[in-house]
């Protein structure tokens, strides 16, 4: 270790402590949700296309709140077993919603309590373009303690935030 440490090959590393850590696990808690409710939706609108039921073209946004009560009134199934798979799926996207919409107000309390510091991160990555709320507070959550790093182009590669173009000759 001495010898690693006197070559320069050692670098340091940031331990969260505990709130740090409580917020990732409910930030990672608030993404896993967000993919639930993916699952969700992509399984009852496989359902409903399955059996022939198209969203119509008056609606212009899927699962919006009218696009939702059309399901709930205008999809209707004669078998039993349909229409029991259709409630089904139905609650679960809407139970998703709630936890989603749950997990988000435990956040904006999570960050009214954090310290200082990090709520000064979190407003400052909002100011960003393209970075809201949820996204400031993944971001300042996962890295943790952004003075660590040297500088920016440091920072941005930790974080995978480094833009690339991928082009052919």
């Amino acid at each position: 270790m001495a010898r690693c440490y006197r070559a320069g090959d050692l670098t340091p590393c940031w331990v969260p402590d505990d709130a740090h850590e409580a917020l990732r696990d409910l930030i990672r808690a608030h993404e896993a949700a967000r993919k639930d409710q993916q699952r969700a939706r992509r399984r009852l609108g496989t359902f409903l296309l399955r059996h022939g039921n198209r969203r119509p073209d008056s609606m212009k946004t899927a699962w919006s709140t009218h696009h939702m009560k059309w399901i709930k009134t205008a999809v209707h199934f004669e078998l039993p077993a349909l229409e029991a798979t259709l409630s089904d799926y139905v609650h679960e996207v809407e139970h998703v919603a709630l936890r989603i919409a749950r997990l988000n107000l435990t956040i904006k309390e999570a960050i009214e309590c954090a310290p200082e510091r990090l709520r000064v991160i979190i407003e400052a990555l909002q100011s960003l373009r393209g970075i809201a709320e949820i996204g400031a507070v993944t971001l300042a959550a996962e890295i943790g303690d952004m003075s660590r790093f040297p500088g920016a182009k440091q920072l941005m590669g930790y974080s995978g935030l480094v833009s690339r173009e991928y082009s052919s000759g």
